[in-house]
């Protein structure tokens, strides 16, 4: 059941309650609030929510979002980086024992256990909010991002918008593109379009380490259109000259060294981590990555 009945409705409760907290919305933080009703409709109608979720939703503005899933659901988190508007939701939902706001910066506090996420991302902290997501265990979770950082979830090697966040987002995720938003949604309209977006954890591990392997594909993709061969060289290279020891390696030309790194694909990337740091040695090849992306 649709929990706004129109975007005219949807859009005089904004605008009401911003004339309560008279507060402007502010570009700096990011504060952009849908007024499109068949969107968030459309959002929670994907999340298949029942009364055994917990619900984790990061920048809770002024609650449009909360206000079609909290009372369908076991338990709802939000989290508003926002003094105000945290204050704001703590009024509006004081009488609903299963509603509970957490006041600070999403980036740097940690998340209460949950099994799905749904949320309209500020922009800004897309990246390590993200990254610190899939660090738990959850179902599903359905965010909205700014177009152009979403596509890089599912640009292929060798295209324009592959980068490392496409390389580690599909080392641990499965991700679905549902629905492209236009700023005329928001209020006050953004310069940018939207999208919304499935993300699902993969239940397999693919690299052993993936920190490390985090580490070497940020090493690799801070010279993203170099030669595989010419990166690591230098690398190694430095290193033997910090440490006064002899790293002898023999980066042989082959598939993967004489490629140009944005042509690399997920499981080419794994196969050179897991193969140099086999010729290596794992203590001193983890020192070699660590140091590079400090």
């Amino acid at each position: 059941m649709d929990c706004w009945k129109s975007s005219s409705e949807l859009k005089s409760y904004v605008i009401n309650s911003l004339n309560h907290l008279n507060i402007k919305p502010s570009q700096q933080k990011g504060q952009n609030f849908l007024v499109n009703s068949n969107i968030i409709n459309f959002q929670v109608a994907q999340s298949n929510i029942s009364s055994k979720d917990t619900i984790l939703e990061i920048g809770g503005g002024l609650g449009s979002l909360t206000h079609c899933i909290v009372n369908k659901v076991k338990k709802m988190y939000v989290i508003e980086a926002d003094r105000i508007l945290a204050k704001f939701l703590e009024d509006t939902y004081n009488s609903v024992s299963n509603f509970e706001v957490i006041t600070g910066d999403a980036v740097k506090i940690d998340f209460p256990t949950f099994t799905k996420c749904i949320s309209n991302l500020p922009y800004q902290i897309s990246s390590p909010i993200t990254f610190k997501l899939l660090r738990h265990k959850f179902d599903l979770a359905i965010l909205m991002y700014q177009k152009e950082f979403a596509q890089r979830f599912f640009a292929k090697p060798g295209s324009r918008d592959y980068s490392r966040l496409s390389v580690m987002i599909n080392l641990k995720a499965k991700c679905k593109y549902l629905k492209t938003i236009k700023p005329s949604s928001f209020l006050p309209a953004p310069k940018i379009q939207s999208s919304l977006v499935t993300i699902q954890r993969k239940n397999e591990k693919l690299v052993e380490d993936e920190t490390g392997f985090s580490q070497f594909v940020t090493l690799l993709f801070s010279h993203k259109k170099k030669i595989v061969r010419s990166v690591l060289s230098n690398t190694l290279k430095r290193k033997a000259k910090q440490s006064n020891i002899k790293i002898k390696i023999a980066l042989e030309p082959d598939k993967y060294n004489e490629r140009r790194i944005f042509t690399l694909s997920l499981e080419e990337l794994i196969y050179l981590y897991n193969n140099l740091k086999m010729k290596i040695g794992e203590d001193l090849w983890s020192d070699i990555i660590s140091q590079n992306t400090n």
